[in-house]
């Protein structure tokens, strides 16, 4: 009697483990499906691709470039240089809001047509803009010198990335792998193409 009670003890205290052990490990590979899934979609949602950061400069100055003594007297008294810095973050993909995608499916490929790849988002952090001033005995920087530098940054560093080609082909790039691992699993090959501007 005491050694059947141990027996069947010992079996329901086997199955509890079995049964804490498979519902772990089932629970652990459904998380982890479900975050790759989410993370996938998130992807496939935005179709905003590639994330660029930098630093954007301008410096206005009334500072004369010869050395000579009228120079040098004019810019003790009236120089008015102002050199700001600030960082930037700009974001390339494809804006669905202006075109559609077109699918086209066989047995084996799937072609994708995608409106162009373009600057979707552009930002100047201007709460960590850096200045140096430099003024002369009767001149002083004023609130309008550094309107008129923000305004100057922002024109420029815009214009220079919205015609960067490397980082729209960087963008291309990470937009077919984006949909090379959505249709892996499938079985199919992904072909991207992307409207010219």
């Amino acid at each position: 009697m005491k050694s059947s009670t141990l027996i069947i003890t010992l079996l329901l205290a086997l199955c509890a483990a079995m049964y804490f052990l498979g519902k772990k490990n089932g629970t652990t590979e459904l998380k982890a499906t479900i975050i790759n899934n989410q993370q996938l979609i998130t992807q496939i949602a935005e179709l905003s691709a590639l994330d660029v950061s930098g630093n954007t400069s301008v410096k206005l100055s009334n500072a004369g470039d010869n050395s000579s003594w009228w120079e040098n007297l004019k810019d003790y008294l009236a120089e008015n240089t102002l050199q700001v810095t600030v960082p930037y973050h700009a974001k390339f993909g494809v804006d669905m809001q202006q075109g559609k995608v077109n699918i086209t499916e066989n047995d084996s490929a799937v072609l994708l047509n995608f409106p162009s790849v373009k600057m979707l988002s552009f930002q100047l952090e201007l709460d960590k803009l850096e200045t140096m001033n430099q003024t002369g005995l009767f001149s002083r920087t004023t609130i309008a010198d550094m309107k008129r530098a923000e305004r100057e940054m922002y024109v420029a560093a815009k214009g220079q990335l919205e015609n960067n080609t490397s980082y729209k082909e960087k963008a291309k790039k990470h937009i077919a792998e984006i949909f090379t691992n959505y249709y892996k699993p499938l079985g199919y090959k992904v072909i991207c193409n992307f409207t010219q501007p």
